[in-house]
């Protein structure tokens, strides 16, 4: 037990000083904008900063610049937290397949899905904007 709390201790203090490398400012941002995130990893890269953390059960991985503007955010998560417009399209176009996992990517400028769907034989990543236009990016064949 005393080793469990002694590498927990450990963990804690890396992470704590991981994040006071990064600027206040971003700190407070981030904090404002995602209130109940746990689990909240920092490192720094050549344009900034990127935080790994969950919140409400979903993965996040967010880039931020040194003044704290998001470049780029994904979130990890399954079908139940997909548009019902894309659950829909996908759905249709695909029956016989489900909905594995998503991967939201968005930046100032867009917003994409990669859906990753299965059925028995076969692996079907695709790409939806967000009004439902799809496109496959890979098959694979499950062996």
């Amino acid at each position: 037990m005393k080793t469990l709390t002694c590498i927990l201790c450990l963990l804690g203090l890396s992470i704590a000083a991981a994040a006071s490398e990064v600027k206040e400012e971003v700190l407070k941002i981030f904090a404002k904008s995602y209130p109940g995130a746990q689990a909240a990893v920092w490192s720094e890269t050549t344009e900034g900063y990127k935080v790994f953390f969950t919140r409400n059960n979903i993965s996040y991985r967010i880039m931020y610049n040194e003044d704290g503007d998001v470049r780029l955010a994904l979130k990890y998560y399954d079908e139940d937290n997909l548009p019902p417009l894309i659950v829909n399209k996908v759905k249709k176009a695909y029956a016989g397949y489900y909905i594995h996992s998503v991967v939201e990517e968005s930046t100032e400028s867009s917003l994409n899905y990669h859906i990753i769907l299965q059925n028995e034989k076969k692996i079907i990543n695709l790409k939806s904007d967000s009004v439902g236009m799809l496109e496959v990016e890979s098959k694979y064949n499950k062996g």
